[in-house]
């Protein structure tokens, strides 16, 4: 059984916790065998209630094999506060997603869900990965790109070097193996003196700047860019230099946050790391904002020919402004909860909830924050991007209340990544607060939930 680079440096509890994780992957992968096995010694009549959930499975597997794994880019890594550490990747050729999906990443043989919590109009991919130190996968990679790359880029020895402290921000640079469509990456970190340089020395890729989203700088469209590697294949050890970092994604896979887009009134409720969807959404509808508001800005500008049209011209900007809000769709109004433990936790995205209550969504977009834990009032600070912040649990009774009389005769989508508890209650209210199908003037809330 391999266990990665010959070069990394590790302890020996960090060996044995990723031998353990590795072999429970191994395990996971022969579930083949398994079934087969228990339908040769089954019942003659059992594999009549195997056949279609057999089937379904079959057709998954096909479809998923379409989704060979992408080397990946690695731009930057930052590490958050609890453990939290944000990945942003070059965007892969021919990548695209939809604000809210989530994709699979690899690293070392296994592989992992995470939402992207970056939007479909950024150049760029992005995701925020909680990795406490109870967990085996996510830790090791936290540890991996924060502490033992930069140290071995910098001729440290990786037991020798100290756990760095958030917030921290680490960049990273794409290289290549010559003759070979692997693509790993290396720490931005100043070498020390005298260390030798390997024989696959790396080219540092430049950026091309922005460009349309599936499609090169020429406009063309572009095929996904696949590596050929399956997903249990393994970069071989010895080929890379110690401080190589190799990442892999396939996908992206649908959830239930998409749907967002079909209502235009949204509560949206994230529970601690639960936010990654709607951390994606909010900067979709900033974008789409801007989008909307550089369309009308452009088309509307004042000309000879506008001015000779006379009369005509506000009825065309009405025309105009329709059609916009038809192309590019934005809600009306998004109610945004937040539920957290601490207060560190709010740091995690608050530069994308001050652009959300700041830019040009700001009227869209109304921000609540709840604080479950314990917290002394001499380090609670008001937060200028929420409308509301609050001590304890929400009281969704009322916040339902609430939102029903301002949304009389609306359809509401009401959303959840987080626990099945809150999941729960959102569901029970949805459907105390929603009138009968078919109610003339009703008023519905739609439940849909993600858990993780």
């Amino acid at each position: 059984m391999s266990l990665g680079s010959s070069h990394d440096t590790v302890s020996d509890t960090e060996f044995r916790s990723r031998s353990e994780g590795e072999r429970f992957w191994r395990i996971h992968m022969s579930w083949k065998l398994i079934y087969v096995l228990l339908l040769l010694h089954a019942p003659a009549r059992l594999w009549i209630w195997f056949f279609f959930p057999a089937l379904f499975v079959l057709v998954d597997r096909l479809l998923l094999a379409n989704n060979q794994s992408i080397y990946l880019s690695l731009r930057s890594v930052k590490l958050l506060p609890r453990d939290v550490i944000g990945l942003t990747f070059e965007l892969p050729q021919g990548f695209a997603y939809q604000a809210g999906q989530y994709i699979l990443l690899g690293w070392k043989g296994e592989w992992h869900p995470f939402t992207l919590t970056s939007a479909p109009e950024e150049n760029c991919i992005s995701v925020h990965i909680r990795s406490p130190n109870s967990l085996d996968w996510c830790s090791a990679l936290r540890k991996r790109l924060t502490q033992e790359a930069p140290a071995q880029a910098a001729g440290v020895d990786p037991s020798e070097s100290k756990a760095p402290k958030a917030p921290l921000l680490i960049e990273y640079r794409k290289c290549t193996v010559a003759n070979s469509p692997v693509i790993y990456n290396m720490p931005k970190v100043a070498a020390a003196a005298g260390a030798a340089k390997g024989d696959t020395e790396a080219a540092l890729d430049e950026s091309q700047g922005p460009r349309l989203l599936g499609r090169n700088v020429s406009g063309k469209q572009m095929e996904p860019m696949q590596s050929g590697e399956t997903m249990i294949s393994r970069v071989q050890p010895g080929m890379l230099p110690p401080e190589a970092v190799v990442l892999q994604v396939t996908g992206p896979f649908g959830a239930p946050a998409q749907k967002v887009w079909g209502f235009d009134t949204l509560m949206v409720v994230g529970a601690g790391i639960g936010v990654t969807p709607f951390a994606s959404i909010l900067k979709s509808v900033q974008l789409r904002a801007k989008q909307r508001e550089t369309i009308m800005s452009t088309a509307t500008r004042p000309s000879a020919w506008r001015n000779a049209i006379g009369g005509e011209q506000e009825d065309a900007r009405a025309g105009l402004q329709r059609l916009v809000e038809e192309l590019v769709a934005v809600p009306k109004k998004i109610y945004f909860y937040w539920i957290c433990r601490g207060q560190e936790e709010f740091d995690w995205f608050c530069d994308l909830l001050s652009d959300a209550a700041e830019g040009p969504a700001a009227g869209i977009v109304d921000i609540t924050l709840f604080i479950t834990g314990e917290i002394e009032l001499a380090q609670v600070k008001k937060l200028p991007c929420a409308s509301g912040q609050f001590f304890g649990r929400p009281n969704w009774g009322r916040i339902f209340k609430q939102n029903r009389e301002k949304h009389q005769g609306e359809h509401v989508g009401v959303f959840l990544c987080g626990s099945p508890v809150i999941g729960e209650e959102l569901s029970r209210q949805s459907v105390k607060n929603s009138d009968l199908i078919g109610t003339p003037g009703g008023t519905r809330f739609s439940f849909f939930k993600e858990h993780f």
